[in-house]
């Protein structure tokens, strides 16, 4: 059984936004679905959600408080444990997934920022950009609302029972230049273990970062919890221990779903064989 869920980040998403938040998931589903491997499943979906101005991640990715972006994205398989983490990376790389890939495989090291980052992507030959195509009105719009965050995220199950993860952002508006949140650090903003299954978070990345929330809720579909118990739990763990606000998508070995989140509106959509 494949599973494939995708989410478009929890936060307030108000007016017509809100609906094209919504509408443009379908799109990442079908260029997931079009892939057999959970891993190609997910680095696919989380791509064309990057390509999608209305998200915080890639195009349209959320300005600091200097005014420029800095990316961060995750990518992991359940199989090998195998992880790929880039931070704090400028305007520069056309899709931070695919550099969190190329990390990933390289299997050197698990994280990777900054210039550090930069200069990997140029050796690997991973795709470039002209850093203004990232920039929207809408974003610069919002650059005194620092509550603004959003991530973008998608979890996989295939039909051998492999799992993967992968999630992007360009972390929360008005941010200090280099920080760097949950998203590209396992455990706290995604997690996948083929002995139990995979999450991904969005929302206020240090809370996740306080409470490495997606390697518990994994552990706990490891010890025969469902995807839809795991979520909720996690988001009232998120709230009541260090009062955060966020959201959580999770797949379970049974194919299950998961969806949770305490914000006014969190988009997502997911599809089963």
């Amino acid at each position: 059984m494949r599973t494939l869920a995708v989410h478009g980040g929890a936060g307030p998403w108000e007016g017509p936004v809100r609906a094209t938040a919504d509408a443009g998931l379908e799109g990442a589903l079908d260029a997931g679905w079009s892939h057999q491997t959970a891993l190609e499943m997910v680095v696919a979906a989380v791509r064309a959600l990057e390509d999608n101005p209305v998200y915080n991640a890639g195009i349209g990715a959320t300005f600091n408080s200097a005014g420029f972006i800095e990316h961060d994205a995750g990518l992991m398989e359940g199989t090998t444990l195998r992880v790929g983490g880039v931070g704090a990376i400028r305007a520069l790389v056309r899709h931070p997934i695919d550099l969190a890939r190329a990390v990933m495989e390289d299997g050197r090291h698990v994280l990777l920022v900054a210039d550090g980052a930069a200069e990997f992507a140029r050796a690997k030959g991973v795709e470039l950009a002209d850093p203004a195509i990232f920039e929207t009105e809408r974003r610069r719009g919002q650059l005194e609302e620092w509550k603004r965050v959003d991530t973008v995220g998608a979890v996989a199950r295939d039909a051998d029972g492999r799992f993967a993860v992968a999630v992007s952002t360009g972390g929360y508006t008005g941010k200090l230049p280099g920080r760097v949140g949950d998203s590209p650090i396992p455990g706290a903003g995604f997690y996948a273990d083929d002995r139990g299954g995979a999450a991904a978070g969005t929302g206020r990345g240090e809370g996740y970062l306080r409470l490495a929330l997606c390697k518990e809720v994994v552990d706990e579909l490891a010890a025969g919890g469902f995807a839809e118990t795991a979520a909720e739990a996690a988001i009232a763990r998120l709230t009541r221990r260090v009062d955060g606000t966020g959201g959580i998508i999770v797949v379970d070995s049974r194919g299950e779903v998961g969806i949770a989140f305490n914000t006014p509106h969190m988009p997502w959509a997911a599809r089963r064989d």
